[in-house]
């Protein structure tokens, strides 16, 4: 009998911006495409989404649900999907992404609740919002991208003000829900590893710690790991490494020995090294771009920063 073959995931990494990590994609242009993508894909963030227009499917994990125009989506940054709009539509959105933890700091745990409820929407949150239900919603995730596009007075006062409610509210929506253990079924299994990394970056730890938290095999973590993420286990630390390490070097006034250090090099010299890989130029010279001209290779997908072009041709069939 043939092997079922192997759900293969893209990574997508978005670069936050430091200091305020929120990332807002918004506008006529953001449109889903009607045909389903080859691959589902996780993130590093916390996704937040508003459909305004038409409606369409998301796939989580194994799970199917239809959206239409008025919902909300909270998918957490390990958990598998993708999305596809109805045949000869293109539903358009509205997209936030962010860094709960770097954004709101202590907030999330003293006022949202328990700290499973906290890991639950930092790891395994997978939410379909409908406004006759939770008619909060939409308007949260509205006045949210209002306050980022208009950058009044305050601004950034106000969107944590209104993340702290909205996700507090979305995680009474999870304290009040039954079928935890079928929600946690449909986190990728490399979940636990990419959890630890984000945490532990820093440090030094021998590889099969992964493979242990994950409860499979080394062999088999590290075949499973090239085939999702599309690098190797040290690699993506690497590459975890030196993103974060672009943050420090953008909004702090540390030295580039010292961001080295914090980021988990002992030695200058292989930070430069591993530097110059991922980003095609020394620490110092990226420093003094800022950033700007220089557009992170970090992973196989950057993220989705570019509007999606909606083909008029021949549509695909949900599979």
């Amino acid at each position: 009998m043939a092997r079922p073959k192997r759900t293969v995931l893209e990574y997508r990494n978005y670069e936050l911006p430091p200091g305020f990590p929120v990332l807002l994609l918004t506008g006529d242009q953001w449109h889903i495409s009607p045909i389903p993508g080859k691959h589902l894909h996780i993130h590093n963030c916390l996704e937040i989404g508003l459909c305004h227009s038409s409606g369409g499917t998301m796939v989580f994990g194994g799970q199917r649900v239809h959206f239409s125009a008025g919902d909300v989506t909270c998918i957490a940054r390990n958990v598998p999907h993708t999305t596809w709009s109805d045949p000869e539509q293109a539903s358009r959105w509205t997209y936030l992404f962010l860094d709960p933890e770097a954004l709101l700091g202590p907030v999330i745990p003293r006022r949202a609740g328990s700290i499973k409820g906290r890991e639950y929407l930092l790891s395994s949150c997978h939410l379909l919002l409908h406004p006759d239900q939770h008619p909060w919603a939409a308007q949260y995730v509205t006045d949210i991208a209002e306050e980022l596009s208009q950058r009044g007075p305050g601004y950034q006062t106000c969107v944590r003000g209104l993340f702290t409610a909205l996700l507090t509210r979305i995680m009474r929506v999870y304290s009040q829900e039954d079928g935890e253990h079928a929600r946690d079924a449909y986190m990728s299994v490399l979940s636990p590893a990419l959890d630890y990394i984000h945490e532990n970056y820093m440090q030094e730890f021998p590889q099969q710690k992964l493979s242990e938290i994950c409860h499979i095999s080394p062999t088999h973590f590290r075949r499973l790991f090239k085939e999702q993420i599309g690098a190797s286990p040290l690699s993506f630390l690497h590459q975890t490494r030196i993103l974060k390490s672009c943050v420090l070097l953008r909004s702090s006034g540390l030295t580039v020995t010292e961001i080295a250090g914090r980021v988990g090099y002992n030695s200058l010299s292989s930070y430069n090294r591993h530097f110059a890989q991922a980003m095609g130029c020394t620490p110092m010279m990226w420093r003094k771009t800022a950033g700007d001209s220089l557009r992170p290779s970090l992973l196989t997908f950057s993220g989705w920063t570019e509007a999606e072009a909606v083909p008029s041709d021949e549509r695909e069939a949900p599979v």
